[in-house]
């Protein structure tokens, strides 16, 4: 008889310790859910991220992109005001014979009086 209420007592004992380790291990469940949702949202998030990085990218390429433009198109502008610039001196430079040939002209016209 002492052996079977040693032996229930101890069933009992071993149930109770079954319950408990049930008990922590739903606890545990809570906890890795909680775990587990929080990183999903954390991947979304990242994932978020790097599509805004990735249009970041692309924009800033974009930029580059325009600025290359802008950069062959003010080259092109400096060539013409370069061409312009020598057009210029060219045209100075033959009016400057041209008055220097008419007061000759005239120099020598006045001297036939």
């Amino acid at each position: 008889m002492y052996n079977t209420q040693n032996l229930n007592g101890q069933i009992r004992q071993c149930e109770q310790v079954i319950q408990q380790l049930m008990q922590q291990t739903q606890q545990s469940n809570a906890v890795y859910q909680q775990l587990m949702q929080q990183e999903q949202q954390n991947a979304t998030q990242l994932e978020q991220l790097a599509q805004r990085e990735k249009q970041a990218v692309n924009l800033i390429q974009s930029t580059l992109q325009n600025h290359q433009v802008a950069m062959q198109q003010m080259q092109h502008a400096l060539q013409i005001c370069n061409q312009l610039e020598q057009t210029v001196q060219t045209i100075q430079g033959s009016f400057i014979q041209t008055n220097q040939n008419n007061q000759q002209q005239q120099g020598q016209f006045r001297n036939l009086q």
